[in-house]
């Protein structure tokens, strides 16, 4: 490091702690360091923390060692100097780098930069915010101010999105880095506008030009709903669906409410024939369910009751049992969570009726499990074992010609459970056993699932007092809650945790705990 570049690092390091001590966050110091220094943002933010590129490429190491091993002074000094000169810093660096420097990733950028890269790096960059590390903030990310349906995705009476000034300019922002056709990038942002936001840039994503065409002259009014058009909302409500499974609610709950208010918009004002209107409700329907189970998943039990419903009342319109049957197991797994058993059975006896008018064989598992849940908390373990064996047996039935909402059916999704059925029957032993079953010989593609299973594991090492794995397992689950917003395997992990509250003054939980602050977990 040259003379005049230890200069700077020492007044950015004496500026940076007097901001800090006035309440100062990263990101505004780097912009009051921006006044002065004319570089780029990655280096800005190096200064604001006051650390030499030496300390951070440790602390890179220490935070990615496997991916991150082979960067260098050197390198990290040339993806400061891009774009006048050096290298261009890959994408997994970049989060990171904002871990490190306790910002989002895209801070790190300038939109030039930003422009340089793909769309699947450019989701990765956009996703990723470690703001709430930064103990500054004035609004702490936590469990309290979660999305729900009420704040982040409410909409008007007049059945408009709720939006501000800054949320407008930050999604123009985003189309600009998307987009820089100006008629399309227009295009994107009045759909965007009226699906949720920047976050249905990523669903818009999977639409082709003629199909954001068609559905923005549709929601504007100015033409006639058909059935291309349908297809188009089938196409993007199995896509979020899917992305569900990866990215968890948060994000995807603004862009699920706008899309049931501009379908809902359309089946009031539009006239159509009664197969179209029909597949248009069906639509409307299942993004009722999702809605649900999404605020559901945000642990927000009286805000999920009522689109479910919602949901239910429009499948009893329809006519359609299978519909039926899949709104009641959500409803049931609900109440599951809030130890209704009787209402558990109620919503299993009701699946287990309308599966015999439905040709879909998937939804036998879904209300076995519903039984085996329900056995599980009434504590009788032959009856559960008896009924978890038998959503097993028949989840493995063909998808042909199943609705794409059951997809994710399969015999790994009902083995998960059966660590979660044996821990509320008091078998930790057993319990153990299944969960290291599972885990062995299932991949965590689907972080959820994967988190849920590790809790449960947890705590049934916790019940058998086998405190060091335990403490390592829930670590685990802890990490993902990092990529997936599920509220309710937070809750699970901090059920866990209090499992192993005898041990709290343990080497090993104090590591757990520590994790777990840094995941906005306690």
């Amino acid at each position: 490091m040259s003379s005049d570049s230890y200069r700077i690092l020492v007044q950015a390091r004496s500026w940076s702690k007097r901001l800090r001590e006035k309440g100062y966050t990263w990101d505004q110091i780097a912009e009051v360091l921006a006044l002065t220094h004319e570089v780029s943002p990655l280096r800005l933010y190096r200064l604001a923390h006051g650390r030499t590129a030496t300390d951070v490429i440790a602390m890179v190491s220490d935070a990615d060692p496997a991916g991150t091993a082979t960067l260098r002074e050197s390198r990290l000094y040339e993806h400061e100097a891009w774009p006048q000169a050096g290298r261009r810093p890959p994408a997994r660096l970049l989060t990171t780098l904002a871990e490190i420097y306790q910002t989002t990733s895209r801070s790190l950028l300038s939109a030039e930069v930003m422009a340089s890269y793909d769309a699947t790096d450019r989701t990765m960059i956009s996703d990723t915010d470690f703001r709430h590390l930064d103990a500054n903030q004035p609004t702490r990310r936590n469990r309290d101010n979660r999305v729900t349906p009420q704040t982040d995705a409410g909409h008007t009476s007049s059945g408009k999105t709720a939006w501000d000034a800054p949320a407008c300019v930050r999604l123009l922002r985003d189309i600009g880095v998307e987009e820089s056709d100006v008629k399309r990038r227009e295009l994107l942002f009045e759909l965007a506008l009226g699906l949720g936001g920047s976050q249905a840039l990523n669903v818009l994503r999977v639409l082709t030009p003629e199909e954001e065409e068609r559905l923005a002259g549709v929601l504007r009014n100015t033409w006639r709903m058909d059935e291309a058009t349908v297809r188009t909302l089938e196409k993007m409500t199995l896509h979020v669906r899917r992305a569900d499974d990866v990215s968890g609610p948060a994000t995807l709950l603004p862009v699920v409410n706008g899309q049931r208010a501009a379908v809902g918009k359309i089946l009031a004002r539009e006239s159509m024939g009664p197969g179209l209107r029909d597949r248009l409700l069906d639509t409307y329907a299942q993004l009722s369910q999702l809605v649900g189970y999404l605020t559901y998943d945000l642990l927000d039990y009286a805000a999920a009751g009522q689109p479910l419903r919602d949901s239910l009342r429009v499948a009893l319109d329809l006519g359609d049992p299978t519909l039926i049957a899949y709104v009641h197991y959500w409803l049931g797994r609900m109440a599951t969570d809030q130890n209704r058993t009787a209402a558990v059975f109620d919503h299993a006896f009701a699946i287990q009726s309308w599966a015999t008018r439905s040709p879909s064989k998937l939804l036998c598992p879904l209300y076995q499990s519903l039984f085996a849940l329900a056995y599980a908390a009434e504590g009788d373990a032959t009856a559960s074992a008896r009924a978890h064996d038998s959503a097993l047996a028949s989840a493995g039935a063909p998808k042909d010609n199943e609705p794409a909402y059951l997809y994710w059916i399969s015999p790994s999704v009902m083995e998960s459970r059966r660590a979660t059925l044996l821990v509320r029957l008091n078998q930790p032993k057993d319990a153990v056993k299944a969960a290291e079953g599972f885990l062995a010989e299932h991949d965590a593609r689907f972080r959820r699932r994967h988190g849920f299973v590790l809790a449960r594991y947890a705590g049934a090492l916790a019940q058998a007092k086998e405190i060091p794995e335990a403490a390592t397992r829930l670590t685990e689950a802890a990490v993902i809650t990092r990529q997936h917003s599920s509220a309710r395997l937070a809750d699970e992990i901090n059920q866990a945790r209090a499992r192993l509250q005898p041990w709290a003054d343990t080497t090993y939980v104090r590591q757990l705990d520590e994790t777990l602050r840094f995941c906005g977990l306690r």
